[in-house]
């Protein structure tokens, strides 16, 4: 039996683990790099054609039936005429379509010294690429930019050189048609010569969309690495604690793990509770420094802050009581109003709605009693609330409303809370109920609160919840 250094060999794949979390690290930023070029080039060639088939095909016929009498002469319509128009409509349309199915956005550009459109007017940077390109110095030009706080994959390719056919409507306003120099006037885009360079095509890419394209591959990547060294390890130990003892320490340590597994999760989902509380204590602090600093800091005012912050820290220490009895069976009930839980919760989130502007309308068509846990209660509330809070902010929605109404209907008792922030775009939608479901970012979601507030609701007060869309937003039904 040969020996294994367990010290020696963890360390061995530590060091060997950074190296390859580096390496893969750099070969997924070169594909974003090479995939971000590839995008832009694709889309710039496709466009490239297009103007191509506009020049070569489409308007040689469109003059063919000028000559034969089928068009009369002056004839000018941008849709069928106009290539800039024409792949400007269409970017467009794929611009439109890449947003409705979340793939990555871009920005097409036209760009001209001398264009007929205002908007396609060149801007300095750009003048200086269409000059490279009209002393044919590059064929090409890609670089990154940033604007606005966001970074850009930049590619410029110059269009097709001015042809014979292309002197119709760039020549001189006498040439052109009539309809053309009605539409645009007899200024801009003339006064062309065949073989100029009218123009170049840009395309910006966010850099962020695309490297959001490969976290996930990145993520697997390592995390497949992780699981192999780790599987690989557990293998030495395994060979080096063959016998009895070290079956037993594995289970001990199995043991140790579901507890700092329980723990965690533990910890997370106070944390989660105590966000709000802890907030609201850092506003009633700021707002009584501000006080003092202005010497309005009365007596009536100090014991009014006081009691705002013990009300929390009594909450935030309810929440420990709360959660350290979540999933027991033996925790007493109480009898309590709803009306007083649906003003509670108001009154937690109050700060943070406030602050982003998010209307609450409570109707309270009919008050009743529930036997249950009335803060486990607003703990269901307050997760439904906060996630719509999120959604608002997260669509950007314009005049955000919460509605909490209660009424009875065949001696059943109903709590329901709509909101008008566009509805759920999961299938099926009870899938938000599951754990660890979110559709947030990692950073803003932990996907527990709605699957916590199910739980409330079903397991611990014996009621029921659902979700439907509405017209404009989201009805989560209560019933008890």
């Amino acid at each position: 039996m040969f020996k294994i250094d367990l010290k020696n060999s963890a360390i061995f794949l530590i060091v060997l683990y950074i190296v390859m979390v580096g390496f893969f690290y750099n070969f997924y930023q070169h594909l974003v790099i090479k995939d971000a070029k590839q995008e832009v080039v694709n889309v710039l060639n496709t466009t490239k054609a297009i103007r191509k088939y506009v020049e070569n095909i489409q308007k040689p016929v469109i003059y063919d039936l000028e000559k034969r009498g089928e068009l009369y002469k002056e004839f000018f319509d941008p849709r069928i005429l106009s290539s800039t128009f024409i792949v400007n409509t269409i970017h467009q349309m794929l611009t439109n379509s890449k947003k409705l199915n979340n793939q990555i956005p871009y920005k097409f550009k036209l760009a001209a010294t001398n264009p007929r459109n205002p908007i396609n007017k060149a801007n300095n940077f750009e003048k200086e690429i269409l000059d490279k390109f009209r002393k044919k110095e590059i064929k090409e030009f890609s670089t990154t930019l940033k604007e606005n706080g966001e970074s850009y994959f930049y590619v410029a390719v110059p269009i097709e050189r001015n042809q014979k056919s292309c002197m119709k409507c760039h020549s001189t306003p006498e040439v052109a048609p009539k309809e053309l120099v009605q539409m645009y006037g007899n200024k801009a885009g003339f006064g062309e010569k065949v073989g100029d360079l009218r123009a170049m095509i840009s395309l910006k890419v966010p850099i962020s969309h695309i490297v959001s394209t490969h976290i996930r591959d990145f993520l697997i990547t390592i995390f497949i690495a992780l699981i192999f060294f780790i599987i690989f390890y557990i293998l030495l130990y395994t060979i080096y604690n063959k016998n009895q003892k070290l079956q037993a320490k594995r289970d001990l340590l199995l043991l140790n793990q579901n507890k700092l597994a329980s723990m965690g999760e533990m910890i997370g989902n106070i944390a989660h509770q105590w966000k709000q509380p802890l907030a609201q204590l850092s506003l009633i602090l700021v707002n009584m420094e501000l006080s003092h600093e202005r010497g309005k800091l009365s007596q009536d005012k100090l014991k009014e802050k006081i009691n705002e912050a013990n009300k929390q820290i009594s909450y935030m220490a309810d929440t420990i009581d709360d959660f350290r009895n979540f999933f027991s069976s033996g925790k007493p009930k109480e009898r309590y109003n709803i009306k007083d839980v649906i003003e509670l919760t108001q009154k937690l989130l109050s700060v943070r709605l406030d602050k982003n502007k998010i209307k609450i309308n409570i109707e309270i068509l009919e008050d009743f009693y529930l036997v249950g846990y009335p803060n486990e209660m607003v703990q269901a509330l307050v997760n439904i609330l906060n996630n719509a809070n999120d959604i608002f902010l997260e669509r950007g929605i314009n005049n955000p409303q919460i509605t909490i109404r209660t009424y009875t209907e065949n001696f059943k008792k109903i709590i329901v809370i709509e909101d008008n922030a566009g509805g759920i775009k999961v299938t099926p939608k009870e899938k938000i109920f599951e754990p660890y479901f979110t559709t947030k970012q990692a950073k803003n979601g932990t996907g527990i609160g709605l699957y916590m507030t199910k739980m409330i609701v079903e397991k611990n007060n014996n009621g029921d919840i659902g979700v439907k869309n509405l017209d404009n937003g989201t009805a989560f039904v209560i019933i008890f």
